[in-house]
């Protein structure tokens, strides 16, 4: 159909303006019987345009107003501004989880902390905090100028444990909540971050009583990246895999070197990431040297440090070279308490060893440990000797407490994972977002992410632990019981992780664990056992 157009001529405003104050006349003309002469209506629009030039000479002279501005609208809370990219720790530290924020979000190599503002930003949304849940920072809250960051966290992990050799009557086929924790983190003025994290599991210490404990509390002042100060209760810069956060870890339980690694204790540190272009991180700290305790049982206090770079990491080099980190940490202290930890473990929780009781730590105890982590796509790779020195005396006092021992343990483990949907990682400490979130409708098209784990890992302690002191002795006076317990076990784990989305994940791991001497876990010829197989299962909820 044809398009009409009309064309409307430009009337003057003049004209226009005239025409409007004349019609009241001419309405009042009309409605009065007498009519005007005509030299009387010429004078009548000589009058009127005079007064439509005022008034247009006026409006010229006036400056022309500013724009309205356009109507505040609040950020919605579906999108909220992006955060820098900050270190994940313990549910929140970096690559590695040291020298970490707090902050929600977060990077696999750390960096600023919580939000910055710019100012040259824009104002839209000020006026008014912002509150609401972020697929990837989960519940928070926040300033409207962005300087205060709150964040919920939370975790739980509801396990099952069965132990497949009948002889073995020490473990217990078990349901468990293994961790239970609902934490807080906050930054202030963009610079001071702080974690609270209890946790009000069952199964913090296997075979032991149910307790609330407080697992992180601490402030880190983080104006740089390069230079951070922390103070508090906090994992301490000592190994890689300890330093995965607990919900990320890609196995059930980490293997078994991890048992003898400081892991939280209270203290200060200084440390810094990202330094050269993301080419390094270092760490130095100064703690209680207790493993996972919350006071000190003497007064000297542990050194430990920890060294990490990437050599390759430059868009220059190929990306299959650009995911290689090569660390280095260690530790150094005194100690005199009783030994700890009394009983070592299978990642399964299967005990092998055990000190006697008496045993007591009484002098120079130092740890050593090189690391190689890689990834490429949804290939990872860690690898970890350890090496630690301690010097240990029978009992307390008496006669034993007369001998002193210089115990080496020798320890490693080696971890691949794979996904196998298309997604990739950059460090351990990171959430998998399916690129298909699992739905039960479309199990098929949309089955989440999976991933293949492999991992052996070994530990040793040295023969001197079952010899007794002083040589030729008739009665035994030693640090543990040769009868019931190995100076050295072997575990290898496969396993499969479901992850369902980016808050549910499901991990089945099989453990085979063999030991270099027969252990005491059952009654009778058939309770010394030299392996045992375990199967492990997990359902977690995070946010």
């Amino acid at each position: 159909m044809p398009t009409i157009h009309f064309h409307v001529p430009r009337v003057p405003f003049a004209l226009f303006s005239g025409i409007l104050l004349l019609l009241p006349s001419v309405a009042v003309a009309q409605a009065t019987p007498a009519q005007p002469s005509i030299p009387d209506l010429v004078k009548r629009i000589q009058q009127l345009e005079e007064t439509v030039r005022r008034l247009e000479a006026e409006r010229a002279q006036r400056p022309h107003p500013e724009p309205l501005p356009p109507p505040l609208q609040a950020t919605p809370t579906s999108q909220p501004a992006e955060p820098q990219p900050d270190a994940p720790r313990e549910e929140g530290g970096n690559a590695d989880g040291i020298g970490t924020s707090p902050a929600p979000g977060g990077s696999a190599t750390g960096g600023q902390a919580g939000e910055r503002s710019s100012s040259g930003g824009s104002e839209r949304g000020r006026g008014s905090p912002l509150a609401g849940w972020d697929d990837k920072r989960g519940f928070y809250l926040r300033s409207s100028d962005n300087k205060f960051n709150l964040r919920l966290t939370g975790q739980i992990q509801g396990d099952y444990r069965a132990f497949l050799d009948g002889d073995d009557r020490t473990d217990i086929d078990t349901f468990l909540v293994r961790r239970a924790r609902l934490g807080i983190e906050a930054t202030v003025f963009n610079a001071y971050e702080f974690r609270l994290l209890p946790d009000f599991s069952n199964a913090q210490t296997p075979g032991g009583p149910a307790q609330t404990r407080i697992q992180d509390a601490y402030l880190n002042v983080h104006y740089w990246d390069a230079f951070q100060f922390e103070i508090g209760k906090f994992k301490q810069p000592f190994s890689y895999e300890q330093l995965i956060q607990d919900r990320f870890v890609p196995t059930l339980e980490r293997s078994m070197i991890d048992q003898l690694v400081p892991a939280r204790d209270e203290g200060v540190m200084v440390h810094g990431q990202k330094l050269f272009g993301d080419r390094l991180d270092y760490a130095l700290s100064v703690s209680n040297g207790e493993i996972n305790a919350d006071f000190d049982s003497e007064k000297r206090k542990d050194l430990n440090a920890r060294l990490a770079v990437r050599p390759l990491n430059d868009p220059e080099f190929w990306p299959v070279v650009r995911g290689l980190q090569l660390g280095v940490a260690g530790t150094i202290g005194i100690e005199q308490e009783p030994v700890s930890p009394t009983t070592l473990r299978t990642p399964g929780t299967v005990p092998w060893f055990q000190f006697n009781s008496t045993v007591r730590a009484d002098g120079l105890r130092r740890r050593l440990s090189p690391e190689l982590v890689y990834f490429y796509k949804g290939l990872g790779f860690a690898a970890q000797y350890f090496y630690q020195e301690q010097r240990l005396r029978p009992t307390f006092s008496g006669a034993g407490s007369q001998f002193v021992l210089d115990v080496p343990f020798r320890g490693f483990y080696v971890l691949s994972t794979l996904l196998l949907t298309g997604e990739e990682r950059t460090t351990y400490s990171q959430a998998i977002m399916p690129l298909r979130p699992f739905d039960p409708c479309h199990p098929l098209t949309c089955p989440g992410a999976w991933e293949l784990v492999a991992r052996t890992s070994r530990l040793t302690i040295s023969d001197e632990v079952f010899e007794p002191l002083p040589p030729g002795r008739t009665t035994f006076l030693n640090l543990a019981d040769p009868t019931r317990y190995s100076n050295g076990a072997t575990e290898l784990t496969l396993g499969f992780n479901w992850y369902l989305n980016a808050w549910v994940r499901m991990q089945f791991n099989w453990e085979h664990a063999w030991f270099d001497d027969p252990v005491r876990l059952g009654p009778g010829p058939g309770g010394l056992l030299r392996h045992q197989d375990s199967l492990l299962s997990r359902l977690q909820v995070i946010f």
